[in-house]
């Protein structure tokens, strides 16, 4: 991955810089870590490209060191969603909080001067947070995070940062943070927050903000915005872009989506420097997720005794994490207890599949690994609602489609080989913290979810051999399968239109048909562009997590007719191609999509395979 890198001067600024100082700042900053450390992913339990957070140490001294020898001061900072994301996280949040977990020991060793909130770091709860907080040597920042009893993170930061002047003496120089999270955090993460917390408007919360730092000193403003950019991001209603327009902030690290800028990423939106690395004209950068980039943003400043520091001149670089970066030694070794005993829990056998289940094909049909994961939830909730009023009721089940490529890349896929299920496995299968709720739908909701997630397919048209199946714009999670019914998807339909023949044991579903949705807290609550459940209509909220399910599930013998798994078929009349990009491992699987005449059209340049299908 080459580095994208900008260089943009402030004209207006410096024209009116008249007997001034000037000296040099340097930024660093990460994003989406996703507790992603040692180049290791635990489901597969094999090594990494790239050396996760511990190749990114190393670029970060190697920039402080650059930044020191240039006579300019530096501050390292991280945007959000640091503390989950992999399965040694989970299981670390399952035990105490002490120093010597290796997030804390990580980002305390690499001397990070703040850390703002992801949406993410919400998901083990605010007594887990708290406890990480406790053990850190920098403020946990959170502009709009509101908590009601406990004050363990930090509204705004004030970091004193020494700056090297060029035309003078040392100084130093008061740098405000700000951090914001996504409004929808509200939803997304409703069952830890509720009662607890309130997630504030995000524009309302800066603007205020930016008042209170100015009046406390702040020289210079960095907001931390969990969020992605703009046009590229689909279903955000306040962006970086938006915040970049607020008066007061003087550069922004961008996140969230997992994106990379500046670059390609986010070429051609109104407002964005996509070469310069500039949003609303402000210094911007967002350096991906899981540790692929580091973010360096260089400001040239000069002071006036009349309007005291400004950015005259900026530089925006993402340096990657190449395989070839070499791991971090100090870092490295403070992981390594946590992830010997990681591998070690996750070796252990606790299921049995007699045929191998994979994903390779989920964004195109079914999957074996869905229905599993259907079974799962319906067994808690069959089990929960019997004897209620509610027992009788048809019961269904969704499942996303998630780790299924994408920006994840061609290795982001699972395969569960015939045979022993082990624990790594079970990780792989259900990736996030999210907890087994249901909810009343009619059959008017259940149309309406499905023809949410069949968004998620291109608009497909004739004559068009080499059309893409999938709208890269859309998260692949956000496609549910829906068990207990049948249903057709043709993408030649446009979105909100594109399901048909949508049946219950046969019969076509009426509007006011009731059923039961198994799912999770996180659709539930309205996480992933569908509707949120009323009060009303929900009426199951379990503690019983997915990978709990998973496993007592397969400690029972199948139960239920899912293990057919056709829910859905996509359906154009046997008329229509488009090239799905897949991993290379799907090649020896191909008779499981025979159906749909997988023909083999070469790689993409970042190592997925694509099959041109008949629809």
């Amino acid at each position: 991955m080459s580095a994208s890198t900008s260089v943009s001067q402030h004209d207006d600024t410096q024209s009116r810089v008249v007997d001034c100082t000037t000296a040099q700042l340097r930024i660093l900053a990460t994003t989406d870590i996703h507790m992603h450390l040692l180049g290791h992913d635990y489901v597969s339990d094999q090594p990494t490209a790239h050396k996760e957070l511990s190749g990114i140490a190393t670029l970060i001294d190697k920039a402080r060191a650059e930044a020191w020898a240039d006579h300019a001061g530096c501050i390292l900072l991280d945007n959000g969603d640091m503390f989950q994301g992999t399965i040694i996280g989970d299981i670390l949040a399952a035990s105490p909080v002490t120093p010597r977990h290796p997030i804390v020991c990580c980002i305390n060793a690499l001397g990070y001067d703040a850390v703002g909130l992801g949406n993410h770091d919400l998901d083990f709860g605010l007594p887990y947070l708290r406890d990480v907080s406790a053990h850190l040597n920098m403020p946990l920042v959170s502009t709009n995070l509101n908590l009601h009893t406990q004050n363990f993170i930090q509204n705004t930061a004030l970091i004193e940062c020494k700056l090297p002047e060029r035309d003078g003496e040392d100084s130093h120089l008061k740098v405000g943070v700000l951090s914001i999270l996504p409004a929808k955090t509200a939803i997304w993460n409703r069952h830890v927050l509720e009662g607890h917390a309130d997630v504030a408007s995000p524009i309302a919360s800066l603007r205020i903000a930016v008042k209170n730092l100015r009046a406390g000193g702040a020289q210079l403003v960095i907001l931390l915005a969990h969020m992605g950019i703009g046009g590229a991001d689909p279903g955000q209603d306040e962006n970086a872009l938006s915040f970049a327009q607020v008066p007061g902030i003087d550069a922004i690290i961008a996140g969230h989506t997992h994106r990379r800028f500046p670059g390609g990423d986010h070429a051609g939106l109104s407002g964005v420097d996509a070469s310069n690395g500039t949003l609303a004209k402000r210094p911007a950068i967002m350096p991906g997720s899981a540790g692929s980039d580091l973010a360096v943003l260089d400001l040239t400043l000069a002071k006036t005794h009349k309007n005291g520091w400004k950015v005259t001149r900026h530089s925006s670089k993402l340096r990657s994490n190449t395989p070839e970066t070499r791991a971090d030694a100090k870092i490295t070794a403070l992981c390594m207890p946590a992830h010997h005993a990681a591998r070690k829990q996750l070796s252990e056998p606790i299921g049995h599949t007699h045929e191998t289940l994979h994903n390779y094909f989920s964004l195109a049909m079914p999957t074996g690994i869905a229905a599993l994961t259907a079974r799962a939830k319906a067994r808690v909730v069959r089990s929960a609602l019997a004897g209620t009023k509610d027992a009788g009721t048809p019961l269904l089940a969704s499942v996303a489609a998630h780790t299924a490529g994408g920006r994840g890349g061609p290795d982001h896929f699972l395969c569960i080989p015939k045979g022993p299920v082990l624990r790594r496995h079970i990780a792989g299968l259900s990736p996030y913290a999210n907890q087994i709720w249901a909810v009343r739908i009619t059959g008017t909701d259940l149309r309406a979810k499905l023809e949410n997630t069949a968004s998620v397919f291109h608009t497909l048209e004739q004559d068009n051999a080499n059309q893409p199946l999938i709208d890269t714009l859309i998260p692949a999670f956000n496609f549910d399968t829906v068990f207990g019914v049948t249903y057709r998807i043709d993408p030649t339909k446009p979105p909100g239109n594109r399901i048909a023949m949508l049946r219950y044991e046969g019969h076509p579903i009426a509007s006011d048909d009731c059923f039961i949705l198994a799912t999770n807290q996180f659709r539930a609550a309205g996480g992933g562009g569908v509707t949120a459940a009323g009060k009303d209509n929900l009426i199951l909220r379990s503690k019983i997590s997915t990978s709990d399910a998973l496993v007592d599930a397969l400690a029972h013998p199948a139960d239920s007719v899912w293990q057919s798994h056709v829910p859905w078929t996509v359906d154009c009349g046997g008329q229509i191609q488009a090239v799905l990009h897949t991993s290379p491992s799907a090649l020896d699987h191909l008779a499981d999509a025979s159906h749909l005449k997988p023909t083999l059209m070469g790689r993409t340049a970042d190592g997925f395979v694509k099959l041109r299908l008949t629809l």
